[in-house]
């Protein structure tokens, strides 16, 4: 293995390390936000970030990838994720579902000290 083989190596592990971080933010904003629309919002955004991170770094770590196959599968995930997020929100919209209302600034209880 040779020097440049062992940085490609660390920084796809980096970079699968940088996407399985985007999932689980993807996983806890879906788990801890108040309505469907807050929820798709984070799992459209940072599961696409997640995914895109994951395949860059397991091409960069795969002795062999088939880089062809990598990209058509980000094409498609860039394209196919967002789009499916958006049907979403506008599905819930459409049948009523509840938005989430901020507080007022008069109702929220003062800063702690």
């Amino acid at each position: 293995m040779s020097f440049d083989a062992t940085w490609t190596q660390a920084l796809g592990a980096l970079t699968v390390l940088l996407g399985a971080g985007f999932m689980l933010l993807a996983a806890v904003g879906v788990a801890r936000l108040p309505d469907v629309y807050c929820r798709s919002h984070a799992l459209g955004k940072a599961g696409t970030m997640g995914f895109l991170c994951l395949t860059l770094g397991y091409g960069l770590i795969a002795s062999e990838p088939s880089w062809l196959k990598l990209v058509v599968a980000i094409v498609f995930q860039l394209t196919s994720i967002p789009l499916a997020s958006h049907l979403f929100c506008l599905i819930a919209y459409q049948r009523g579902a509840p938005r989430h209302e901020p507080k007022a600034r008069s109702e929220q209880p003062p800063p702690p000290r």
